[in-house]
């Protein structure tokens, strides 16, 4: 049979009152009665009602979280991230993806909010008017994975284009004068630039330019090549004009170029020079190891789970929290 609270009362012979103080941590309560409390819930198996708590407390104790998918390694870092800060204050995760949807996208935040999530954390790919419209009007606090991705909108992430100019700065001081920006979702398919891509991509341009080298930017775009074949013409292109280094704006692109000039015959840092954005762990220990910008992606995720806590209980916060890059060694370049 289950325990309750009035079960709890009887045995520890305290008021039930005591006992929703002591297992939510509220009120005014002797330390060792609160123990006792504790103690005899733990060893009888006490578990809590969480809807009635939710009524008794106004809250879900539930966050909402959107992400485009769980395939690339940088979103279940940052999500696991997430769950850990939360869980310090007994709050659950909602995961929710939407796989490069605009649609879905907007459904589910709608759908969490209906389902009166205490707060949202988003990666949004919608971008406009339209889409800031709707964030206006939701009705609990949310923050996004990014900064500045619009106006009053609370942020978490890396100064993008500042982590493109170092590691451009850093490319160049390998000794390789020509360079390939590789970015394949540097447009969405409505045409929308992905701003914290763009930011890199940006930071990147402004010292190619200012270094007089040659440089490339890659990315796919409709009746053209893909990403791929384009990184092999630069490849073949520079047997005449010295070996090329490509910056990935992703580590999975990274190792997808890896793979698949192996297939050409092509290795890397042997032929062609490699780095890339997301300085993920998984990517890292890889044979060669890969030369990356390490965005402390886990940091972002925990990060943003304080910053959402805070927001929920109406606390003074930095809406604009930036995450510090750094640059790993690698063997790729």
């Amino acid at each position: 049979m289950k325990v309750t609270t009035k079960d709890l009362a009887q045995i520890c012979g305290v008021s039930r009152t005591t006992v929703v103080r002591a297992l939510n941590g509220t009120g005014r309560i002797s330390p060792e009665t609160k123990q006792r409390i504790l103690d005899t819930a733990e060893r009888l198996g006490y578990e809590p009602d969480l809807a009635a708590r939710s009524l008794v407390l106004g809250r879900s104790m539930m966050i909402g979280v959107v992400v485009v998918d769980l395939r690339n390694l940088y979103f279940p870092k940052i999500v696991d991230a997430i769950g850990r800060r939360v869980l310090e204050d007994d709050y659950i995760l909602n995961i929710t993806i939407h796989e490069d949807n605009k649609e879905a996208e907007k459904k589910l935040i709608r759908m969490l909010t209906g389902h009166r999530v205490d707060g949202l954390i988003l990666n949004p790919i919608n971008k406009g008017e339209a889409f800031y419209e709707m964030m206006k009007n939701v009705k609990v606090p949310y923050c996004v994975l990014g900064i500045d991705e619009f106006k009053g909108c609370a942020g978490v992430g890396v100064d993008e284009f500042a982590a493109g100019v170092d590691a451009a700065e850093y490319i160049l001081s390998k000794g390789y004068r020509n360079v390939a920006f590789v970015v394949p979702p540097l447009y969405d398919a409505d045409g929308v630039l992905n701003l914290g891509h763009h930011r890199r991509l940006k930071g990147f341009v402004s010292v190619m330019e200012k270094s007089g080298y040659r440089y490339h930017v890659i990315y796919d775009r409709e009746n053209e090549p893909g990403y791929l074949q384009k990184a092999l013409a630069v490849i073949r292109e520079s047997v005449r004009e010295g070996k090329a280094a490509f910056l990935c704006s992703g580590a999975m692109f990274a190792m997808d170029i890896v793979g698949a000039m192996r297939q050409h015959g092509y290795y890397a840092p042997a032929d062609f020079g490699i780095m890339a954005f997301d300085g993920i762990e998984e990517y890292q220990n890889w044979s060669p190891s890969l030369a990356s910008l390490d965005n402390h992606v886990e940091q972002m995720g925990y990060a943003a789970g304080d910053l959402i806590i805070r927001m929920i209980r109406g606390e003074r916060t930095d809406n604009r929290v930036v995450i510090p890059h750094n640059i790993v060694e690698g063997q790729t370049l």
